[in-house]
């Protein structure tokens, strides 16, 4: 039985089309911009309770005279910002946790917030995000006090590239991966988020 002309050309096609497809990543057509560059204008970095603006600014300035080379201001716990409270637990209490984990299962309550439930790694400590309706909780504030643990506050601080002029600017990502990298070894800062531009 002789296939047709045709038919033959159309399986030659669908061939090519299905070989293109699968050594072309189309997720990096949809991520990279024109310029093959993303662009960071600011980064949000979380402190520990207790850090004064004069601290964020000599920690920044301390590191600018190394590394970071452009101009930013720096606006601190103002206007709304992510999660607010936190309580720091050693890496080895597993009781204080298990202990938590049980008490919002009884009370049908969110105490810790979920996207930091296994909390952030800092030294021999975890720092566990929690709600503010646990900070209001005295079943919640009991535990802690059980296990000599209190609540304490994230310093949130926006750190905005600039111009000299004070205009808005911004760095390849490239570098704000690396200042990142090397903020997040400083003792009182927990993490440091990117902040990407998207219109530009």
């Amino acid at each position: 039985m002789k296939i047709s002309k045709e038919i033959t050309i159309f399986i030659v096609f669908l061939t090519l089309v299905v070989l293109l497809g699968l050594f072309t990543n189309p997720l990096s057509d949809i991520r990279t911009p024109a310029n093959n560059e993303l662009k960071v204008g600011g980064m949000n970095i979380r402190f520990e309770d207790g850090t004064s603006e004069s601290e964020v600014k000599a920690v920044l300035e301390n590191y600018k005279n190394y590394n970071m080379n452009t101009n930013y201001s720096i606006d601190c716990n103002a206007g709304s910002v992510g999660n607010k409270y936190y309580i720091m637990v050693d890496k080895d209490n597993r009781d204080i946790r298990r202990e938590l984990r049980k008490g919002m299962e009884e009370e049908n309550k969110d105490w810790i917030i979920s996207s930091s439930a296994t909390g952030i790694r800092k030294g021999d400590s975890y720092v566990i995000a929690v709600s503010e309706q646990a900070v209001n909780d005295e079943k919640f504030l009991s535990i802690l006090n059980k296990y000599d643990t209190q609540v304490k506050k994230f310093i949130w601080c926006y750190i905005r590239f600039e111009k000299p002029d004070g205009s808005k600017y911004w760095i390849p990502e490239e570098n704000a991966i690396r200042i990142k990298n090397e903020l997040e070894n400083n003792e009182s800062i927990f993490t440091v988020s990117i902040d990407y531009i998207y219109d530009q």
